[in-house]
Formats: structure tokens, sequence, C-alpha cells
């Protein structure tokens, strides 16, 4: 079972690799990449070379926002989870409903509500508040703030994120990158539903 802060950090990894690519994520990316792969007991699983950032705009804008043919990887859940893979349908309000249940806002005119690297980005912010609720010996609001993890995992990212990940790995052109933090991402996911499965 992973730690809380490590979980957390691992959050905030898969929030900034699935969010659009910036010269900040390159330039932290081998310390993290590492951080993860040895957290996830994935350690020989390492990419060879860092991608140029180029390459990761490229890739990142074919497998996500636009492709001729059709986008070969949504990175919204309601296009996997709703019947008609439909963008922006129940399964979207949820997941809003969710963001505001905390007091947060979600942006107008941005991602929908549903973008795989908010839900993570909330994912992170939720474990976030489970570690400060410790730190204050608050064990009620850490037991609240870890329900919400769970709750929140059970029912609008698990259910998704096997499919999204499978995606990116039958996608040929995705940059190395993206196929290693998809297999990081479901080894962790598995490693989550273990941990809420005993909570």
């Amino acid at each position: 079972m992973l730690e809380i802060d490590l979980r957390q950090d691992l959050y905030g990894f898969f929030s900034r690799v699935f969010s659009y690519p910036d010269q900040a994520l390159l330039e932290t990316l081998v310390k993290d990449m590492t951080l993860v792969a040895n957290s996830l007991s994935a350690g020989s699983q390492q990419l060879l070379s860092v991608p140029s950032l180029r390459e990761l705009e490229v890739s990142y804008t074919e497998l996500f926002i636009s492709r001729l043919g059709g986008v070969p990887v949504p990175p919204y859940g309601s296009v996997y989870l709703e019947d008609e893979r439909q963008l922006m349908g129940q399964t979207s309000l949820c997941v809003q409903r969710a963001y505001e249940d905390e007091g947060l806002s979600h942006p107008e005119g941005g991602e929908p509500p549903d973008f795989i690297a908010t839900e993570l980005e909330f994912l992170y912010y939720l474990v976030g508040r489970e570690i400060d609720a410790l730190v204050q010996e608050d064990l009620n609001a850490a037991r609240i703030a870890h329900q919400r993890q769970v709750d929140f995992c059970h029912t609008l990212l698990q259910p998704w994120i096997k499919k999204f990940c499978l995606r990116i790995l039958q996608a040929a052109d995705a940059a190395p990158l993206y196929r290693w933090s998809a297999e990081m991402l479901m080894l962790f996911c598995c490693l989550e539903e273990e941990l809420y499965g005993a909570s």
C-alpha cells in the first residue's frame, strides 16, 4: 500500500502528464518518472530518453485533441461512460457536482469537467485534504476526505480509466511518454482500487 503523500505525488504527476505538454513538464520529467516507476515497483520500466517538447505537442494533439479520421483517445470520461459516447453527458454533470461539493468551481470555456487531467488533479486535491486533516489530527475530516476519494474513484474514474489507457497503448504512433504513462496509470489505479476496496 502506498503512503498517502506518495499517492498525492502520483496523482499530481499523472494530472500534469495528461495536460497539454509544456516546458515545466520536461524540466522535472526524469525525476518524476523515476519516482513513479520506483513507487509502483516498475523501476525497470523507464523511458530511454526525454522527448522534445515538439514531439509531445504533436503526439498529444493527435492522440487527444484533433486528428484526421477522429481522435483515437478522447480524454473525457463521458465519452466512455455515456451510452452514446456523448461529450458533456450526465456523468460530466456528476463530476461537476463533485467539484462543487468541495467548494471548487470549474472555469467556463475550458475543458469539460470530466477531462482526465482535471479529474486526477481533483483526486490530488482530495488526498491533500486528507493529509491536512491528519496533520491536524482531525480524524473525522480525514475520513470524510478519504471517503470522497473512494466515491469519486468508484463511480467516476475507475469505470473508464482502463479503457482510456488501453486506447493509448493501442495507438501505434503515441509518443513513448504517453504509452509509458498509460501503463503506470493502470498500475497505480489497480493499487488504488485495492486501497479503496479495503476502506
